[in-house]
């Protein structure tokens, strides 16, 4: 990594890079992550949702990172929106601690970043669960991009959108977690927490939610309200209607029964959030929003992980 004197004429020059993460005890999986950028990003910022308990942070000092720990979310999208603040390259790579560069993307990074004619790129990421890739040839995910064509709000799962161009490219960001996100054991924990999270933030105040660059919507749309009002109906058939969805979406790039396994995920957690809009909504909101965002002990890792 650059050193401090080297800051000033680094983020000078154009096509500099700034790498983001946000983190919350990722000892078991940080360092791959953070080595592979070693000596092809100009700057790591590295995010810590909470205080840290495990050596994560020693771990991001090693690496030259620039280290923030913020106040306990329970996802990482706000704290993505505070990490693209204090980025200082032109171009940010969005990169999560479960993932790595792989040897053709760190070879031709410098190379995407020179294109004038291009804002935002999209990188295969594969799905993976900590032994094996669900998927092949997809899907691929918005990865590259320039800081001041992005924009984000910082609610949970929501995804960046960058002003035009975007290109496609083959070349792959590697993905390991460490546990099974698609297994029984990771939907009552994980994501059952997330659909808490996510249930309130749909009946919030919009207006309230951190954003970067953003210029869309600052109030929920209608359509929303009435999703809202009518969730104590509506629980039960978002399900076979997000898995059907879900199926038709992944088929060109991953087996039948793979493809399945991520479609029931996904089918699941949305009926989840809806019943939870509707249970908050009619029956009221839990007394503190923290309670909802503590992380509950994590799956065991996988046998097999590579």
């Amino acid at each position: 990594m650059p050193t401090m004197e080297s800051d000033k004429s680094m983020f000078s020059r154009p096509a500099s890079i700034s790498a983001c993460l946000v983190v919350r005890h990722e000892e078991a999986v940080v360092e791959r992550c953070l080595a592979s950028m070693d000596g092809v990003v100009d700057e790591i910022v590295l995010v810590h949702d909470g205080e840290c308990e495990d050596t994560t942070l020693e771990i991001a000092e090693r690496h030259g990172c620039r280290i923030f720990v913020r106040p306990l979310v329970g996802h990482a999208e706000v704290a993505t929106v505070f990490a693209y603040e204090q980025a200082r390259g032109e171009w940010i790579l969005s990169i999560d601690a479960d993932e790595w560069l792989s040897e053709p993307l760190r070879r031709e990074l410098r190379q995407l970043v020179q294109d004038d004619d291009v804002n935002g790129y999209e990188l295969l990421l594969r799905k993976a669960t900590a032994t094996r890739y669900l998927t092949e040839n997809g899907p691929f995910a918005l990865r590259l991009f320039r800081r001041s064509c992005v924009h984000v709000l910082g609610m949970i799962h929501a995804r960046e959108r960058v002003d035009p161009p975007i290109r496609r490219v083959s070349l792959e960001m590697e993905h390991r977690p460490l546990y099974d996100n698609y297994a029984l054991r990771t939907l009552v924990t994980k994501q059952r927490r997330w659909a808490r999270i996510h249930a309130l933030e749909l009946i919030g105040d919009l207006s309230a939610v951190p954003r970067f660059n953003w210029d869309g919507p600052v109030s929920w749309s209608m359509r929303r309200r009435i999703l809202n009002r009518l969730s104590p109906v509506l629980f039960v058939p978002y399900m076979p209607v997000v898995f059907t969805m879900g199926m038709l979406r992944e088929r060109s790039y991953s087996r039948m029964q793979d493809r399945a396994r991520m479609a029931l995920q996904v089918a699941v957690y949305a009926s989840l959030v809806q019943f939870y809009v509707a249970k908050y909504l009619y029956l009221g909101t839990p007394d503190g929003a923290g309670r909802v965002a503590q992380e509950p002990p994590r799956p065991m890792p996988d046998q097999g992980r590579v």
